[in-house]
């Protein structure tokens, strides 16, 4: 149940601040370093679900 809630709190979080990103200019020096760091921790997740996979 833990891991759910997480899950859910860092999906909510994580559509929050997509949001905020869209607002700012493409061009943007903020929304290039936050399309970066949300790359990344999508890999992550992606990577993470992969191993706990049978």
């Amino acid at each position: 149940m833990q891991v759910r809630s997480f899950l859910l709190t860092l999906g909510l979080g994580m559509a929050a601040g997509g949001t905020v990103a869209l607002m700012l200019p493409r061009q943007s020096g903020v929304r290039r370093e936050a399309q970066k760091a949300a790359d990344a921790v999508e890999q992550t997740i992606t990577d993470a679900v992969q191993k706990l996979k049978p």
